[in-house]
C-alpha cells in the first residue's frame, strides 16, 4: 500500500511538472518555475481529495451495481469542487467565501474537471496493466496461470476468464479486495491489480472456492484451518494469511462442507 501511494504521488508530481511546463488555462504568462510549482501543488492537493472520493465511489458501484465509469464520473464531479476552491484561493488570494462567490468559479471548475480527467486516465494507464473485460485491448493471461481446480478445465485458460498476472504466477489461492484494487495471492507470490473484486472473481472461471466476505475470495484447497470466533469464523490460509468470514456467509460455508 505504501509503495502504491508513493508511486501515485510521484506520478502526480511528474504530471504537474509536465502540465506546468505547457502552461495551459492562462498560466503560461507566469515564470516557468512558478507555474510548474503551482501545478504540482494543485495536482497533489487534488489527489488528496480525489483518491478517497474515488474509493467511496467504487464502494457505491460495488453496492449498487452501477458501472465503474459512473463511479469515476461521480468522483470527478464531487472532488473537483474543493479543488477548485483551493486553486481560486491560491491564485486570487481570496478567502473561502470570496472563492465560493467568485464569478470565475465555474470556469475554473471546468478547467479542474479536464485536468482531473487527464490525471485519472494517466493513473489508469500506469496501474491498470490490463483493462476491465469491457475495455478494448485486454491482454490475455499467460498459459502458466491456472485455476485452483485439481484438473483445470480448458475454459479456465481462455483470455476472457483470466487475470492480468505475470507469467509463471501459478494457481490463484485467494483474492483480497483493497480499495479499488485486488490483491491476488498465489503460492509464495502476490500481485496487486486494478480491478473490482466482482470482476476478478468472474475471471477465475470454474475455480473451486467461495467468496467469504466482501473483501475475500478463498480457494478451497488454500484453506489450512478454520477458527471459530463466536458466531463468525477466521480462515487461515496455507500462505499464512487470515481472512474473516462474514456472518451471513457461515451457512454457505456449512453447505459447502467447509465447517
Amino acid at each position: 500500500m505504501a509503495k502504491r501511494l508513493t508511486i501515485e504521488l510521484l506520478a502526480m508530481v511528474l504530471l504537474g511538472l509536465l502540465i506546468g511546463l505547457l502552461g495551459p488555462f492562462g498560466t503560461f504568462d507566469n515564470p516557468p518555475a512558478i507555474r510548474m510549482l503551482s501545478w504540482v501543488i494543485w495536482l497533489v492537493a487534488g489527489y488528496l481529495f480525489f483518491r478517497p472520493t474515488g474509493i467511496v465511489a467504487d464502494w457505491l458501484c460495488e453496492a449498487t451495481g452501477l458501472p465503474r465509469f459512473a463511479g469515476r464520473l461521480i468522483s470527478l464531479v464531487v472532488a473537483s469542487v474543493p479543488v477548485t476552491l483551493i486553486v481560486l484561493m491560491m491564485v486570487g488570494r481570496m478567502s473561502f467565501a470570496e472563492a465560493l462567490r467568485s464569478p470565475g468559479f465555474w470556469t475554473m471548475y471546468l478547467y479542474i474537471c479536464v485536468i482531473s480527467a487527464v490525471a485519472s486516465i494517466s493513473m489508469a494507464a500506469l496501474f491498470g496493466r490490463a483493462p476491465l473485460p469491457a475495455s478494448p485491448g485486454v491482454a490475455p493471461l499467460a498459459a502458466e496461470v491456472a485455476t485452483d481446480a485439481p484438473e483445470p478445465a480448458p475454459a479456465a485458460q481462455e483470455p476472457a476468464a483470466s487475470l492480468p498476472l505475470p507469467p509463471g504466477f501459478g494457481p490463484v489461492r485467494a483474492l483480497k479486495g483493497e480499495d479499488h484494487y485486488v490483491r491476488v495471492i498465489g503460492d509464495g507470490c502476490e500481485e496487486l491489480i486494478l480491478m473490482r473484486m466482482r470482476d476478478a472473481i468472474d475471471r477465475l472461471g470454474p475455480a473451486e472456492g467461495l467468496r467469504i466476505h466482501r473483501s475475500w475470495w478463498i480457494a478451497k484447497d488454500a484453506v489450512a484451518s478454520i477458527r471459530r470466533e463466536g458466531r463468525s469464523a477466521i480462515i487461515i490460509l496455507t500462505s499464512g494469511h487470515e481472512a474473516a468470514v462474514a456472518r451471513d456467509m457461515i451457512p454457505q460455508l456449512r453447505a459447502a462442507g467447509w465447517l
